[in-house]
């Protein structure tokens, strides 16, 4: 079992090669997600909308869980779940250009959010 220390120790060397912050997160739970995940940085593509941490919350927990279009509605209910707490530990935002605003969380802080939740939540 992967302890969440090594998980966010991994996520912040990561971070430090260069990988975005939706790599940083995804990587830590299942390195074959790097190319998924590439376009997802600075709120999706650049855009500043949903962070890409948060949108890594996604990928991962439908790499974990997902089971089939019958599990659609239990797949958004976990996902829900997840990008729920993440905004509730960051203001009640989840877009990439309101979190990033002065004096907020720097993205690691963000990395080290979005992989301690989905830690906590056994994916």
């Amino acid at each position: 079992m992967v302890t969440l220390e090594e998980r966010i120790s991994k996520a912040v060397a990561l971070r430090a090669e260069g990988y975005n912050c939706s790599q940083c997160v995804a990587m830590t739970f299942n390195p074959a997600l790097e190319a998924v995940t590439a376009g997802l940085g600075t709120g999706v593509g650049n855009t500043g909308n949903i962070c890409g941490a948060a949108s890594a919350m996604a990928i991962v927990c439908g790499d974990k869980t997902y089971a089939g279009p019958a599990d659609k509605k239990g797949q958004y209910a976990r996902v829900s779940a997840l990008i729920n707490k993440f905004a509730a530990l960051n203001q009640g935002q989840v877009n990439c250009r309101d979190l990033r605003c002065p004096g907020r969380k720097p993205c690691v802080d963000l990395i080290k959010d979005a992989i301690t939740i989905l830690h906590e939540a056994n994916l």
